[in-house]
């Protein structure tokens, strides 16, 4: 009978040492974009003439900004705390003061602002607002049309949109409302240009006129560009996580270099998964790079317009969301690869943070 029971204890132990190893490491399914970019659908017609009902503009808060010169924008905000590139021909200026926001700007206009942050005026609407009380006082379409010179280009929201990704027209700026699904919640508000709206296609389109595609950058230009976007997507998981009472994450320069290279695999590649075909899953790039820890996660995303959406995309998505908003991770690498995203996280313990 005593050998029964130190058999059971055993194998008790046994399953219990199996699954705590195997939950050190999670891997989620990859996350791709909803939108495949360049299947918009052209439809018979030029759309001159065309009229398209707009509602009136606000009139305070930042979506005030888009549309106007640069030089309103540092009178009212200052200069930014940095420059960067975007796939889409502007740059982002990234205000990362105590109001976080960031201002697209092309030939010296503001296209488009985003923010994150409870304190910035995002009006008519206000950060952390229920979203019911958006449904109740807003007309939200299904189908919402931007004209831009003779073109008439249609966005179609899908129903996962409704819920996480709205798109609100008023005279001469769009608000894309980015919903937590989760807390049913206003997360964040990008206000933008009908132009920029359409070179991004967020959403399914179909256009009356002539399509406009974004130029491609010089590889150059590309790797600037992918770098931008790393720092974007950790700077966003570290608002994200503030803002759900999570504790802030620590960059790790090693991390950084087996994200990137893995949205690098992926991209040249041409495979999207956790598993590289000659590098293996995330535990052996970690054990390969020398990166002790206690714990990981890794989050991979493809085709999405920018860090903003892929970073919302994963929000939105329960286990990933799981992933990005775990309070017992320290550190975080990110990487960014033509329109392939990689974060991993990790748990270090003072020990490990002092060997690398």
């Amino acid at each position: 009978m005593k050998v029964l029971w130190k058999i059971a204890l055993l194998l008790v132990i046994v399953l219990v040492l199996f699954y705590s190893m195997n939950d050190r490491v999670k891997e989620n399914k990859p996350l791709e974009s909803p939108v495949k970019h360049g299947t918009a659908i052209p439809v018979p017609g030029t759309g001159e003439g065309l009229a398209t009902v707009q509602a009136a503009r606000p009139e305070v808060g930042l979506s005030l900004f888009v549309g106007q010169s640069v030089d309103k924008l540092v009178d009212e905000m200052g200069k930014p705390t940095r420059i960067e590139p975007s796939d889409y021909g502007y740059d982002w200026w990234i205000y990362a003061t105590d109001l976080q926001f960031m201002a697209g700007i092309v030939d010296g206009q503001v296209n488009q602002i985003y923010t994150a942050e409870v304190a910035s005026n995002v009006a008519p609407f206000t950060i952390g607002q229920n979203v019911q009380d958006i449904y109740r006082s807003t007309i939200v379409e299904t189908e919402v049309a931007a004209q831009v010179d003779d073109s008439i280009y249609t966005f179609t929201l899908n129903g996962d949109d409704v819920k996480t990704r709205l798109l609100i027209e008023y005279e001469g700026v769009y608000a894309q409302l980015y919903i937590d699904a989760v807390d049913e919640v206003l997360e964040a508000v990008r206000f933008i240009d009908p132009i920029t709206l359409v070179l991004h296609q967020p959403y399914d389109m179909a256009y009356m006129g002539e399509i406009v595609s974004p130029h491609r950058p010089s590889s150059t230009i590309q790797m600037e560009v992918d770098r931008a976007m790393e720092r974007q997507i950790f700077e966003l998981t570290n608002v994200y996580r503030k803002k759900h009472d999570v504790n802030e994450l620590f960059g790790n320069y090693y991390l950084g270099e087996v994200a990137h290279k893995h949205s690098e695999d992926m991209a040249k590649e041409n495979y999207f998964s956790h598993e590289s075909p000659d590098a293996g899953n995330l535990a052996n790039r970690l054990k390969e790079a020398e990166i002790e820890h206690r714990k990981a996660g890794e989050n991979i995303a493809s085709n999405y317009v920018d860090a903003i959406e892929a970073v919302h995309g994963w929000l939105n998505s329960p286990s990933h969301r799981d992933v990005l908003l775990d309070k017992n991770f320290t550190h975080l690498g990110t990487g960014a690869y033509s329109k392939y995203y990689t974060q991993i996280f990790v748990r270090m313990t003072i020990e490990e943070k002092r060997q690398r």
